[in-house]
């Protein structure tokens, strides 16, 4: 026997042990297809695994790291107030910006409400302007604020 012959014969012995022992990698190779899904289900599952653990990871060093600071907050406060309190100040708990947001937002108010009874005091003169061109006030109800009901037609005007 040629020792090529030998050698080749030993390792496919081995071989097929290994695969007889290993029956799912014979499965593998024998179809292909279905072991490439498979392979790309195994990879995808396995990473989406790998950035749970990471993502959880994340969120327990930063519960780590932020828990200190959270149980200090309020001896924080306490002292900032104390501070503001001897130094006079008003140290409230609102945000710096928020006292400044809330009078643009008072005065926007105002400025709406004059805007809107100066709209009033235009449309009663108007009201009474057209009445007066209408030469009677029964047709024209200057209170009404129905728009529509004030269109004059062209035989009850006086010219």
């Amino acid at each position: 026997m040629d020792i090529s012959a030998s050698i080749e014969q030993a390792v496919a012995t081995y071989f097929s042990q290994w695969l007889a022992a290993h029956f799912y990698l014979a499965w593998m190779i024998t179809h292909p297809l279905p072991s490439l899904g498979l392979l790309l289900l195994t990879i995808f599952s396995l990473w989406g695994l790998f950035k749970a653990i990471g993502r959880g990871i994340e969120q327990i060093w930063l519960l780590l790291l932020t828990t200190p600071f959270k149980l200090l907050q309020p001896i924080f406060r306490l002292i900032w107030s104390s501070i503001g309190r001897i130094f006079g100040h008003n140290a409230s708990s609102e945000p710096l910006g928020a006292e400044s947001i809330s009078t643009s937002t008072s005065e926007q108010i105002d400025r709406i409400i004059d805007r809107l009874q100066i709209l009033s005091q235009e449309q009663e003169i108007l009201l009474e302007k057209l009445s007066t061109l209408a030469g009677s006030t029964s047709i024209l109800d200057p209170h009404s604020t129905d728009l529509t009901a004030h269109r004059l037609h062209p035989a009850k005007v006086k010219t």
